[in-house]
């Protein structure tokens, strides 16, 4: 996976790129799972975490937005792991707020989104107060834990659509 030269044009890589190499055992001869992929976290865009499942450990390779780069091996940075592992629980929320919305027939408020997001336990910063069909930015917290003790809190912000049954958009905070 070190870069798309070999294409005409060469090209910096993209997250096709990495996963084509990965689905192809003559590249990826550990049977690495490709976890999350270029632009799958926020902040971390040029970051894939690779996953060993013989090992149970996890590589971080840090792909340049270079043309001939070469990408690095680093330190799964623990900031996008929490992002990552915590998305699929704001995005769940947020699905949850626009469909119960959406069944009384209005595009969601920040109501919706508080009493959605009571079953999934995250932090609103702060509560949402956006009225039905004015669309609006939320703040989602929550805090991680990972091995061996460390703690600490990841932000993940969600734009609502103005519309009913509009879909959920993670954004930059």
């Amino acid at each position: 996976m070190a870069t798309a030269t070999h294409d005409r044009p060469a090209h910096v890589v993209t997250a096709a790129d990495v996963s084509n190499a990965v689905g192809l055992s003559s590249v990826n001869t550990k049977r690495l799972f490709l976890l999350f992929n270029l632009d799958d976290v926020v902040g971390f865009s040029r970051v894939v975490l690779l996953f060993d499942q013989k090992l149970v450990t996890d590589t971080c390779v840090d792909f340049p937005n270079t043309v001939g780069g070469a990408p690095r091996v680093i330190p799964c940075p623990h900031e996008a792991q929490g992002l990552w592992n915590s998305r699929a629980g704001v995005m769940s929320a947020s699905n949850d707020a626009i469909a119960v919305a959406a069944a009384r027939g209005h595009a969601v408020s920040g109501a919706d989104v508080v009493k959605a997001n009571a079953a999934w336990h995250l932090s609103l910063i702060p509560k949402p107060t956006f009225a039905a069909g004015q669309g609006g930015k939320v703040k989602f917290g929550t805090l991680v834990e990972m091995p061996p003790n460390v703690k600490f809190t990841v932000y993940i912000c969600v734009e609502f659509p103005k519309t009913a049954y509009g879909i959920p958009v993670q954004v930059a905070c």
